[in-house]
């Protein structure tokens, strides 16, 4: 008698993690919350829950009038000339389908993906990793 196995071949994972980094308030001790983890075997769906992340932790920052409905235009307020607007970065990275097609085939190809986006009091870190 002959007994097959069936054997599935083992498929990547990717574990995604969005990270808030930053110093202490009056120490040297660094803080590192996380702002959310999720495991998918779909390349699409890290890409797509990274962008998530992305918006909300800009709108977070920064609401967005547009994509915010609970915004009233008492609440804006002109963004600095000389200051960094960091969430319009994060904004742009998601809307971006050319670097978006290029950030899918970089985890595809089994390669880990980070955007780091640096902001006055910590760095926002988005991360993809092949598992």
């Amino acid at each position: 008698m002959t007994c097959e196995v069936n054997v599935r071949p083992d498929r990547t994972s990717y574990r995604c993690e969005a990270l808030a980094e930053g110093f202490v308030c009056g120490s040297d001790e660094m803080a590192r919350y996380v702002l959310g983890v999720f495991w998918t075997i779909s390349p699409v769906l890290a890409l797509r829950w990274l962008g998530g992340r992305a918006l909300w932790i800009a709108d977070r920052l920064d609401p967005d009038p547009q994509r915010s409905a609970w915004v009233r235009p008492f609440m804006l307020l002109p963004v600095a000339a000389l200051a960094v607007d960091r969430p319009a970065e994060l904004r742009t990275w998601y809307e971006d389908r050319e670097s978006q097609r290029a950030a899918h085939a970089h985890i595809k190809s089994g390669n880990p993906l980070l955007v780091v986006v640096p902001d006055v009091d910590c760095a926002y870190t988005l991360s993809v990793r092949p598992v």
